[in-house]
């Protein structure tokens, strides 16, 4: 029955997300068409990522809090409580943010400034109204907004950038009115607002509660955004906007794998939350743990292949050059879901605390890494880096939650690390359109062939289903 209501959340989450993930896909060469740049590409991002360096701040990771607080409460009360909180909190930090935004204008004039503080602000109230939808057990709703709010990226993209011709402002305007306007939708339809915000209810229990579960995510957000943004610095700094420009794009295109990662996580999130308390958690744990990489590495090798065959026919000549850089940013991907995953022996345990030494061995890493690597090998640089980071951080969370949960490696994974690893070297050496061609047919030979017996039933059976 686990495995059964993992799976079908699994294709919910999947059904809205890789929906709505596919229209973002399809704007990447709509922006390369309209926007030439690779540089202005290059200041976006920087705009942007230091915008989700404040974003944990803002929302105080109370998008994280309220979902773990309402998921497993059944009372209405109770649930009233944490959502007033949330929201009172919210608008507060809000409000906030917009007075400091008015205070640094006078002293310095920043470019985007107050495009960058509308994409954080949106993104914030974004990121907290879905996760309190998806606390409160609407989980279709929550798919709904992402499809509504990617939709609506897509159409005011095509206004600003194509019709309007507004370039990069087009991209900061569209992902701002879309994201407020999917969040206007998700409460007038769900009537959360109506039905739990009453600010006479102050619970300081529940609220200390809260506040010691969201708290720790804070700088744990924050050496997230330092690993994954530091690069974007580094790069500007040692090689100039061009090269961060051209990362910036490939990591749109190995994004793909981190969205499917995401919509995992979400679902294990939800269900590991559910049967933490099981009997036969490990068990449990093990065969989801071992599944998933499994599926990972074949996506991963699928992708850097697959995607490179096509290229030429979606990319602009200026950014061509990118392809190198797909099969060992993929690598990185693979090893930061990987570390998401034993993340959650943390919060099931509502201990949140102990995040933070894996990552501060991680920004040791990554900055030390980024500052030597970058300088000897540029974009290649920053992605060994982040590799040698994530992997690190997966081997300390893989020891330090057996405490909390222990997952036990397949020996098939063995064999799917070797041929990853050979499938890379190939990646390297042979870059025509017919070999690309050989190595995904002969990889998914292979890879059925040792698939696992129960990886192999739910595969068939989604596929009766169809």
């Amino acid at each position: 029955m686990r495995n059964k209501k993992f799976v079908k959340d699994l294709g919910i989450y999947a059904l809205g997300n890789l929906g709505s993930k596919l229209i973002t896909f399809l704007l990447i060469p709509f922006y390369t068409f309209f926007i030439d740049d690779p540089a202005a590409f290059g200041y976006y991002d920087i705009c942007a990522n230091t915008m989700f360096c404040l974003i944990p701040i803002i929302g105080m990771q109370l998008n994280d809090g309220g979902f773990r607080f309402l998921i497993d409460n059944q009372n209405e009360t109770r649930r009233a409580e944490v959502v007033t909180f949330v929201y009172r909190s919210l608008a507060r930090n809000c409000t906030l943010a917009i007075v400091l935004g008015l205070i640094a204008t006078t002293f310095v004039h920043i470019h985007y400034l107050w495009l960058s503080i509308g994409f954080g602000l949106s993104q914030t109230i974004y990121d907290v109204e879905l996760q309190i939808v998806r606390g409160l057990g609407k989980t279709t709703r929550f798919v709904t907004a992402g499809i509504i709010n990617t939709s609506l990226i897509a159409i005011t993209s095509i206004i600003f950038i194509a019709v309007l011709d507004m370039g990069i402002p087009g991209i900061f305007l569209s992902n701002i009115l879309s994201r407020l306007i999917t969040v206007v939708f998700v409460d007038v339809s769900s009537g959360i607002f109506r039905k739990y915000f009453n600010p006479r209810l102050i619970n300081r229990t529940i609220n200390k509660e809260i506040l010691r579960y969201s708290l720790p995510l804070i700088p744990a957000a924050l050496c997230w955004w330092l690993i994954s943004s530091n690069n974007y610095y580094f790069l500007q700094y040692f090689r100039g906007l061009a090269d961060t420009g051209l990362y910036g794009f490939v990591g749109r295109f190995t994004g793909i794998l981190y969205i499917l990662s995401f919509i995992f996580y979400q679902t294990w999130q939800q269900n590991a939350i559910e049967q933490y308390n099981s009997p036969d958690r490990d068990r449990f744990f093990s065969s989801v743990f071992n599944n998933y990489l499994f599926l990972l590495i074949g996506l991963t090798v699928c992708f850097s292949f697959g995607l490179r065959l096509f290229y030429p026919l979606i990319i602009g000549a200026e950014f061509q050059i990118s392809s190198q850089y797909l099969f060992l940013n993929s690598i990185y991907v693979i090893l930061f879901a990987l570390s998401q995953f034993f993340e959650l022996g943390y919060q099931c345990s509502k201990q949140t605390k102990f995040i933070l030494p894996s990552l501060g061995i991680a920004i040791a890493i990554n900055l030390t890494g980024n500052f030597f690597l970058v300088q000897l090998w540029g974009i290649n640089g920053i992605i060994v880096s982040n590799i040698l980071t994530w992997g690190a951080m997966l081997i300390y969370r893989a020891i330090d939650t057996r405490r909390f949960m222990v997952i036990r490696f397949a020996k098939v994974n063995y064999i799917c690390a070797i041929l990853l690893i050979g499938f890379g070297i190939i990646f390297y050496l042979l870059s025509t359109a017919l070999t690309d061609t050989i190595a995904i047919l002969t990889f998914i030979i292979i890879y059925g062939i040792i698939m696992p017996k129960d990886f192999r039933r739910i595969v068939v059976r989604r596929l009766k289903i169809r």
